[in-house]
């Protein structure tokens, strides 16, 4: 092949015609072979001079830029050779958006593709996908959202327009929307993992969390591990349902034999039943915590119960052993400081 450049290479020196397009595309195509990437890229470019519509050399100059990273270039050639063809190849102007994309012209990728679209009855999904990140990226999101509309009207099964649905609803800070569209698309085709998880946490986001809570169940189907038990039963009480976080935090319970795990969702339970004002049991759950562990959270809430329960002295005795740790000081001491009061009212009542 090096020796095919070099007499291509002396014939276009010495030369006294115009060498046809075909010699330059050979040239390239010797070069390229050898992996000579910028000679290969010179000889396209040099034939293009005198071939500017020649199909080929814009094609071969086209790749060799997009893959040297010279995406503008390579977009505005690609357009060319779908202009210059007959009939014509959509594909090309699919390459004109992604390189106007990779260059970060969003507005030209965007325009790209509306050509692409409009002359194309049954566009590809990945044509689609491109088309609209063009469209948000370029602040274009109602050209987005009405082609999806089009879309969606004709096509109301095809699962993956309902997540790009949910994705422009996204980027738009529209979140009830964008749960409502992966809803329709999960119910098309069974989601991921991964989806599963991006909708639990945009129905955390929304304040949802019955509904983050039903999604969990439907991805585990009740095998959770320690912390997926501790995330439900969360969710369960933050909407209203504490009972139904008893009942998952005791079956979790008698699933999880590691004491590191117990002991958290033993405080869970715990903090659960002081909500419930079942202050009594709550102090049994805290009691059980703190046998066999120093856990100073189950203090701080047992020292709640005892409170509510009105042993005062217990409740002091754990109010005291919490003084001096940093992120417990400064409500033991309030606590202290109304225990005091209270024992000196107390002491006042009994003199009188």
């Amino acid at each position: 092949m090096g020796g095919a450049d070099k007499i291509l290479d002396e014939y276009l020196q010495n030369t006294n015609e115009t060498p046809p397009a075909e010699v330059f595309i050979m040239q390239g195509a010797a070069r390229n072979d050898r992996g000579n990437k910028a000679g290969a890229l010179a000889a396209f470019l040099n034939g293009m001079k005198l071939y500017p519509q020649n199909k080929s050399l814009c094609h071969n100059s086209a790749v060799l830029l997009y893959e040297q990273n010279n995406y503008l270039q390579a977009a505005r050639l690609f357009e060319r050779i779908y202009d210059l063809t007959a009939p014509k190849e959509p594909r090309m102007l699919y390459h004109a958006g992604a390189a106007f994309y990779e260059g970060k012209k969003y507005g030209e990728s965007a325009r790209a593709m509306s050509r692409l679209l409009t002359a194309t009855q049954i566009p590809k999904k990945e044509w689609i996908k491109l088309a609209l990140h063009s469209y948000l990226q370029a602040g274009q999101p109602g050209k987005a959202l009405n082609y999806l509309d089009t879309l969606l009207k004709n096509y109301p099964q095809e699962a993956e327009y309902w997540k790009l649905l949910a994705k422009v609803e996204m980027d738009r800070n529209r979140y009830v929307q964008a749960a409502a569209a992966l809803e329709m698309g999960y119910s098309l085709s069974p989601p991921t993992d991964q989806e599963n998880r991006q909708l639990i946490q945009i129905y955390k986001y929304i304040n949802a969390p019955l509904k983050a809570a039903k999604t969990m169940n439907r991805i585990h189907a009740g095998k959770l591990t320690p912390e997926q038990a501790q995330e439900l039963t969360l969710l369960y009480d933050r909407a209203g349902q504490p009972q139904d976080a008893l009942k998952l935090i005791d079956n979790s319970l008698g699933s999880t034999p590691a004491k590191g795990d117990r002991q958290q969702l033993l405080v869970t339970k715990g903090k659960l039943l002081y909500s419930l004002r079942r202050y009594g049991a709550a102090t049994e759950i805290f009691s059980l915590c703190l046998r066999t562990q120093h856990n100073p959270e189950a203090r701080f809430f047992r020292a709640l119960c005892f409170w509510e329960l009105k042993q005062w002295e217990l409740s002091r005795k754990d109010f005291l052993q919490l003084a001096g740790l940093k992120k417990y000081q400064a409500r033991a001491q309030r606590a202290l400081a109304a225990l005091s009061d209270l024992e000196e009212a107390k002491e006042e009542a009994d003199k009188g």
